[in-house]
């Protein structure tokens, strides 16, 4: 496994182990089981994850960039909590979704730059 996959795998875990709290306290009302969080946590950074790893440009200034990237994750996160949880019979609102997507992904991103320097 080259060196980038076995950081990228490690931010990976580190992301669900941050943000999965964050989904649950947010959105636990809304869902009628107990492990919907995590399942919608664990489909949400599949889909979101790699694409911000691997497909995001690294042009300078890095932190920048960063910003910009994970305000489109966090968005996109968003959209797919609002829209699943519609097609669930939620009656969640978009303001909801957006607390919890831009809650959860500035919340890793910060933490994760804090543990893993």
């Amino acid at each position: 496994m080259s060196g980038f996959v076995h950081l990228w795998l490690m931010a990976f875990v580190w992301t669900l182990a941050l943000e999965l709290p964050v989904y649950v306290a947010v959105l636990h009302r809304h869902l009628a089981r107990w492990w919907a969080p995590v399942l919608l946590t664990l489909a949400l950074n599949t889909l979101t994850h790699p694409a911000l790893w691997f497909l995001a440009p690294t042009w300078e200034p890095f932190w920048s960039w960063l910003l910009v990237w994970e305000t489109v994750v966090a968005l996109v996160e968003s959209t797919a909590v609002w829209w699943v949880l519609k097609a669930l019979g939620s009656p969640v609102s978009a303001r909801r979704a957006l607390v919890a997507g831009f809650t959860a992904n500035f919340t890793s991103v910060t933490l994760g730059f804090l543990l893993l320097g």
